[in-house]
């Protein structure tokens, strides 16, 4: 299930993976390759260097992290 896909207004593709971790698809950061983070936490830092590299990271995806219990 996708936290959040590529469009107008996200320039990221993150998706739930597998044993709980969680996946920047297509990641502009990791060049094009799929970004995995352990844990909820560490997608959000990931998140944040999105954000400060000027890519569109809508608020609605940390809210959704912070809200989804794995």
């Amino acid at each position: 299930m996708a936290i959040c896909r590529f469009g107008p207004t996200c320039d990221v593709f993150v998706d739930f993976g597998e044993e709980g971790r969680v996946e920047c698809v297509a990641c502009r950061l990791d060049g094009r390759t799929t970004h995995i983070a352990l844990d909820k936490q560490a997608m959000k830092a990931h998140l944040e260097d999105h954000v400060s590299a000027g890519h569109k990271v809508p608020d609605a995806v940390f809210e959704d992290l912070d809200r989804n219990a794995w």
